[in-house]
């Protein structure tokens, strides 16, 4: 969210979630059966919503859930959406949802990301191109490494990435992209500051697409040269907090080269 816009107050939150999705106070009041003016009375806050009303508001708007709660609770309001960890007893089915997606997904490396981009869980194929195309595989270690950190420290892929410029902007921008929607606590914003003096100098100069959903990411260590496609998927609860800011990526081999030493490094690791 925007250091500028005030967490406590429902009013400019409404405003910034309004303009962030390009919707004018016309079309927002026609969609939410409310007058123009009413809308800008409560985005000034001269007049007190109601619970109801601010509900349709942030389905309209699409405003992630983390987000809504602090809407609710800056008008007065009990949250409506619920944190959970992923131990938790009550996210046990999902838990195991979220196991067989990874397992399901073999042998191609897996990862499941929180809005912070830390990996929450991953499959062991993540491990092993991590081993394969790094110089420190104990960064693996620590407890919930973070992609940005694996990918842009010293140590990490950084070294194998061929096109590190183009995944550096890629990444960075979907980070930011992360705060604005709400990322909780200042976790991602230290993570950037601590990769902002690691750009790499071969920056692209077109912007990356905002939706970037699948990215290109080519690596080269050792003789091996291996060219990836990464996809993002989200598994879009409409009611946990934790669920709805958990993202699914996974790498595939692009092209028949790549699939074939791919397919031999997994060999190679099974015979060992």
């Amino acid at each position: 969210m925007n250091d500028s816009i005030r967490a406590d107050s429902y009013g400019e939150l409404l405003r910034y979630w309004r303009k962030f999705r390009g919707i004018n106070q016309a079309e927002l009041a026609l969609e939410c059966d409310t007058s123009s003016r009413h809308l800008s009375c409560l985005e000034t806050e001269r007049a007190q919503p109601s619970r109801h009303l601010l509900l349709r508001l942030c389905a309209a708007l699409d405003i992630p859930l983390r987000a809504r709660n602090s809407i609710l609770i800056s008008a007065g309001y009990a949250p409506l959406y619920h944190e959970t960890g992923l131990s938790d007893p009550e996210m046990a089915q999902a838990r195991e949802l979220l196991v067989n997606i990874l397992k399901t997904n073999e042998p191609y490396p897996t990862m499941l990301l929180d809005g912070n981009m830390d990996i929450v869980m991953r499959n062991p194929y993540f491990d092993l191109l991590f081993h394969i195309f790094s110089d420190r595989p104990e960064m693996l270690q620590e407890d919930h490494p973070n992609l940005l950190l694996l990918l842009f420290r010293p140590g990490g892929f950084r070294d194998s990435i061929t096109n590190l410029g183009y995944v550096y902007q890629v990444m960075v921008e979907r980070a930011r992209r992360s705060l604005l929607t709400g990322a909780p606590g200042n976790r991602l914003r230290e993570v950037l500051r601590e990769i902002a003096p690691l750009a790499p100098e071969d920056m692209p100069g077109q912007e990356p697409a905002l939706a970037q959903i699948i990215m290109p990411l080519s690596l080269s260590r050792n003789g091996l040269e291996l060219e990836l496609s990464t996809t993002s998927a989200t598994l879009g609860s409409n009611l946990n907090i934790t669920l709805q800011e958990l993202f699914i990526e996974t790498a595939y081999p692009l092209g028949e080269a790549s699939a074939s030493t791919y397919e031999q490094i997994c060999a190679n690791a099974g015979n060992q």
